[in-house]
């Protein structure tokens, strides 16, 4: 391919990602001075994530929760890293959203907590989901202590919060849980930099070719074992679910 040709090619995504960067920065500078729980309602309350065909669910927590091509692959990988353990595990799940995925794991556990920081979207499910037998809890995962458990899950929440928030939360995580289940929105070249700061909003780092990898600085999570569960193509990243053990 001639020079030229290569600059043709080249120069609108260049132009595209700084546009697409822009925009996020603009957006994100929107929720700046909000509390987290007056970010996430804002959320919910506009569809910033999009909106249910289902008349009768006013919260939505978007497509990476609901597109069947994500969540299979994402239950199917859950369901075989459980096969791993001798018994059923109890679950605590942070920023559990509309508790779609939850729905379909609830079954896999011996006991399941589920927390959001949003009280009308926690008491919405509590009532919707009353007969699987789940405590739901409004929870702030960066203040408020956690609560206990074997293994906890935190399913493309972390992509939404700044570096000073997910720091806030590390130091919790470590002493709490024997495992930690992790899913994030990442670019899908493998020489992305990790860990861009941005402000808590609906917006995540692939905005900036970025992405949230909590075994590098700044937050430098320690963990025995590292492991990859599954991973979907989604837009210009990728959805990849990784398990840390530990303790």
């Amino acid at each position: 391919m001639s020079i030229k040709k290569l600059i043709k090619y080249i120069l609108p995504y260049f132009i595209f990602r700084k546009v697409e960067i822009a925009r996020t920065r603009i957006r994100g500078l929107k929720f700046r001075g909000r509390t987290t729980q007056e970010v996430f309602s804002e959320i919910y309350q506009n569809g910033l994530w999009g909106d249910s065909i289902d008349p009768a669910q006013p919260f939505y927590s978007g497509s990476g929760s609901h597109d069947k091509s994500v969540t299979d692959v994402y239950v199917d990988g859950i369901r075989n890293l459980l096969e791993s353990f001798p018994v059923k595990l109890n679950a605590v799940d942070l920023g559990c959203g509309d508790f779609s995925i939850g729905g379909r794991l609830r079954p896999l556990f011996s006991g399941y907590t589920a927390c959001d920081i949003v009280p009308q979207l926690i008491e919405f499910n509590r009532n919707k989901y009353q007969s699987l037998g789940v405590d739901f809890r409004v929870i702030n995962l960066i203040t408020d202590e956690l609560p206990k458990g074997d293994i906890v899950f935190i399913r493309q929440v972390l992509q939404h919060l700044s570096n000073e928030q997910i720091e806030q939360l590390i130091p919790k995580l470590e002493p709490t849980y024997d495992i930690l289940v992790l899913t994030e929105h990442l670019p899908k070249s493998g020489s992305f930099v990790p860990n861009i700061d941005k402000p808590a909003g609906p917006d995540i780092r692939l905005g900036y070719d970025s992405g949230v990898v909590l075994t590098r600085p700044p937050f430098n999570l320690r963990a025995i074992e590292e492991r990859v569960i599954c991973e979907v193509d989604e837009g210009s990243g990728v959805i990849r679910t990784t398990m840390y053990k530990l303790k």
